[in-house]
């Protein structure tokens, strides 16, 4: 949801300065197709959800992973493009504190409680599912390297409360500068496309 909120915050900014939708439709990312696909897995992973986790190599598991893998695989690409380093950094927090913990993101039941998603754990216990998310419940004390899991808490009145972690803000920040210089620098293909050309 945090990153949800990020996306149209960074562009409204962007409209607010006079930046141009069109000129961000314009971006020249590469391989944008394999993004789409691994969004397309995590979707059905996110709403279809088992009670529980599996396991590290539980079917569900080893699609979420290769739907990450693919991810990696277009930043790479588009490294070149402003703020993908950041968001790459991000996703690799994200992804490395799901691997240490059975494949999906750690959250505490006292933060779904905090924002009032209770209601949204599938499963009873540790290692519960959350419906619409790609988190797992365990407890801070249970949870390996704890301190890149969900554990950033905006409660309500916050319009639209959420918890996120590190490797959220890192993402956030990158899809603030790379949306901000797409919107707003008519330069950009041009000069991606100059350094493109230059390391062929």
């Amino acid at each position: 949801m945090i990153l949800a909120a990020a996306f149209i915050f960074a562009i409204f900014i962007g409209l607010a300065r006079g930046g141009s939708l069109k000129r961000l439709a314009n971006l020249p990312i590469r391989w944008g197709w394999i993004a789409l696909v691994a969004f397309g897995l995590q979707i059905y992973l996110i709403y279809f959800p088992e009670p529980s986790n599996e396991g590290l190599f539980s079917p569900r598991v080893v699609v979420l992973t290769a739907s990450y893998v693919m991810l990696f695989a277009v930043l790479w690409e588009n490294r070149m493009l402003p703020g993908v380093w950041l968001i790459g950094l991000g996703l690799a927090a994200n992804f490395a504190v799901m691997l240490l913990n059975g494949g999906y993101m750690p959250i505490t039941a006292q933060a779904l409680q905090q924002v009032g998603h209770s209601r949204t754990i599938v499963g009873i216990g540790s290692g519960a599912r959350v419906s619409g998310t790609k988190d797992i419940v365990l407890p801070q004390e249970a949870t390996i390297a704890w301190w890149l899991s969900d554990i950033f808490v905006i409660p309500p009145p916050f319009p639209i409360p959420s918890v996120f972690s590190v490797g959220d803000a890192f993402i956030s920040l990158g899809m603030l500068w790379l949306i901000q210089r797409g919107m707003l620098d008519s330069h950009l293909k041009l000069e991606e496309d100059s350094v493109t050309k230059g390391t062929t």
